[in-house]
């Protein structure tokens, strides 16, 4: 039974609660328009200082028995955002040399050992499109405020790419402001409220992911699919899925149409989902994973 109740974002943040995006789950799409709109809504809670900013609704799995980690269903973007923004304030904080605003910010962005003051990782296990870049920035000692192209030996200038412009939006908003106008801020966020639904079935979970989001126009076909796959539980997708996409060089939406196009004839975007799912269920989805595949490394060679 769904039994949705209020929060404030304050409340989520304070959780002994770990947040992990699920494998299943969309990219971290939001770019700087997403940001600048966010941020024009808490600039007018900031400055009038009455009301409380509405955020929507956030969904989250808690099948599992450990319940110190639980799933994203919904609000990935806007979870996501809120901590880029906490980032930003952080350094702005320690810019402005209030050093207990921005041990205070940090705790709301990573846990600490309260034993030790050491970082045990953030609030948020972020999408994999930005998973490195987004624990780096996180880290209280690690970031120098400077992205990186690689991270050991990894490139994450993809990653950068989608987190960069939107820190430093927020950054550039907020590097000017003293320590009273950062905490109206600051107020304004953690104040600010969602309804929250937990649900405790991991297919229920799918189901919601595919009906809340199926009628977005800005969820792409690639995204539902990637769900509808993961619901399925085929063998190897997690390994499989980051290949195709590498494979199809940042055009996987093009790369899908082309593959349904080549099996089946001509298809519309709107359409393209659901003819693939149609297409997946009379072959079976482990053999819709292999031929997507397949044509994914025809299509990049």
């Amino acid at each position: 039974m769904i039994n949705p109740v209020s929060a404030r974002i304050e409340d989520i943040l304070d959780s002994s609660t770990q947040y992990a995006v699920p494998k299943y789950q969309r990219e971290y799409t939001w770019g700087k328009n997403e940001a600048i709109e966010f941020f024009e809504d808490l600039r007018s809670y900031a400055d009038s200082g009455e009301g409380n900013l509405f955020l929507g609704t956030l969904i989250f799995d808690i099948s599992e028995e450990n319940q110190k980690r639980i799933k994203v269903v919904d609000g990935q973007q806007r979870i996501t955002t809120i901590l880029l923004f906490l980032i930003a304030c952080r350094n702005v904080a320690r810019q402005i040399n209030a050093s207990n605003l921005a041990t205070l910010i940090q705790n709301k962005i990573t846990f600490t050992d309260p034993t030790t003051a050491e970082s045990l990782g953030c609030r948020l296990i972020a999408s994999e499109s930005i998973k490195e870049v987004f624990e780096n920035i996180s880290s209280e000692f690690e970031w120098d405020g400077k992205f990186q192209p690689k991270l050991g030996k990894k490139s994450v200038k993809r990653q950068v790419n989608r987190i960069k412009p939107i820190y430093d939006f927020f950054y550039s908003e907020l590097q000017h402001l003293d320590q009273k106008k950062l905490s109206k801020f600051l107020k304004a966020i953690y104040h600010a409220c969602v309804v929250r639904i937990n649900i405790k079935d991991e297919l229920e979970a799918f189901t919601i992911f595919e009906r809340t989001n199926a009628r977005g126009v800005d969820l792409e076909a690639s995204d539902l699919l990637k769900n509808y796959l993961f619901s399925e539980r085929v063998e190897g997708l997690e390994e499989v899925w980051p290949q195709i996409i590498e494979s199809s060089d940042g055009t996987l939406l093009r790369m899908l149409k082309y593959f349904y196009v080549a099996k089946n004839g001509y298809v519309t975007r709107s359409e393209l989902y659901k003819k693939i799912r149609t297409y997946g269920k009379k072959i079976g989805p482990t053999n819709l994973v292999k031929e997507i595949d397949d044509f994914s490394r025809f299509y990049n060679a």
